[in-house]
């Protein structure tokens, strides 16, 4: 492998408190939940009654809840014949009944693999053929229901899911994420954004974007476990309904691309909707002008506004821009994640200084 120039985390204000290096030299997080049903479960003990999940205009489910119901999903699919390690298709529009798939696909041992509701049928049938999903929960499927279940044989490096890549140069491919990566970038998000893990119910975060995605379900519908808040799911982005939901449920934390936040701040409702509870804005996956930036957290006034760049390989999160630097800074991605470590491969194979190398951008970390 060519020489990769690391970039050094000099002035990066994120905490590293509690990571370590493991024999290989990888950093990882010394104490956080071993997997993601241990994350779920602290909060289901800590706030039973307190909102996880709510689809709108439809159902809303309590911490207490949707492990409940999870675990009948999980149940039913374990009398389906599901074993340890088997993959199950998600193919359910986003809502109420993905996230009960999800987790109970995770309760019942089995591996998620997400499918984009977009794709045409031969998409689906490859993803489902490479992934090698043995049960298909599509939208015409009922829920598995069964006697509850919960598996106790987990560990943090046993995969989660199974995210498929978009495909640009070729067919989509399936990234293997394990229970530790997940729970690994829900503890960035927070460290990185300032979320106290105490938040609970002030947490709440509009999920305007794919759950089959990497941000909506790794950095949104995750992340709000991890802290104890509500993810509120729309189950297709509508301007008028995003802007009623705003003052309705609370929302304290948005994440989205650019253009829609272009198209929210143009929309004729805009100026009259109270954004007052809207205390952390979110965008990524694309370039996003500086002038935009400013117009956002001119609008957002009592928001911190951050750039979040990340891929599927990494079980999202790599770099965030934090607020003070988001409108000076806007052609940044920020400052390294606590837990990994970056690097270029110069395009060159020179040793430039490193504040002006161009080359391929590599990344180390449990994820």
């Amino acid at each position: 492998m060519p020489d990769v120039i690391e970039i050094p985390r000099n002035h990066n204000p994120f905490p590293r408190t509690g990571i370590r290096l493991d024999r290989a030299g990888v950093p990882h997080y010394d104490e956080i939940p071993s997997t993601l049903l241990d994350m779920l479960a602290e909060q289901v003990d800590r706030r039973p009654d307190s909102e996880a999940v709510v689809e709108l205009d439809a159902a809303r489910l309590t911490y207490r809840q949707l492990w409940d119901r999870a675990s009948r999903v999980a149940g039913g699919l374990r009398a389906g014949g599901l074993s340890a390690g088997d993959r199950v298709g998600v193919r359910y529009p986003a809502g109420v009944d993905w996230v009960l798939a999800f987790w109970g696909t995770v309760m019942a041992g089995g591996v998620v693999v997400p499918v984009n509701t977009r794709s045409t049928q031969p998409e689906v049938d490859f993803v489902l053929s490479d992934a090698g999903a043995r049960i298909d929960l599509s939208a015409d499927t009922a829920l598995p229901d069964g006697d509850p279940f919960v598996t106790e044989q987990l560990g943090p490096s046993d995969v989660a899911a199974l995210f498929y890549t978009s495909g640009t140069t070729g067919h989509p491919k399936g990234v293997p994420t394990t229970h530790e990566a997940f729970v690994t970038n829900t503890e960035n998000g927070a460290r990185c954004l300032g979320l106290s893990l105490d938040l609970g119910d002030e947490l709440r975060t509009l999920i305007s974007v794919p759950l089959f995605h990497a941000t909506g379900c790794n950095s949104q519908l995750l992340a709000a476990a991890r802290v104890g808040g509500a993810s509120v799911i729309m189950p297709a982005l509508n301007l008028d309904q995003l802007l009623a939901t705003l003052p309705a449920e609370r929302i304290s934390l948005m994440v989205t691309v650019p253009a829609v936040y272009s198209l929210v701040l143009r929309h004729e409702g805009f100026p009259g909707t109270d954004v007052s509870s809207v205390r952390w804005v979110v965008y990524g996956g694309a370039p996003i002008a500086p002038s935009l930036v400013r117009s956002v957290k001119d609008a957002f006034p009592q928001a911190a506004v951050f750039n979040g760049y990340g891929m599927t390989e990494s079980a999202s999160l790599m770099t965030v821009l934090p607020d003070w630097d988001a409108a000076e800074h806007a052609d940044s991605v920020g400052y390294a994640v606590p837990s990994v470590d970056l690097g270029v491969v110069p395009f060159r194979g020179d040793h430039p200084d490193p504040g002006e190398m161009v080359g391929e951008l590599v990344v180390r970390g449990r994820m």
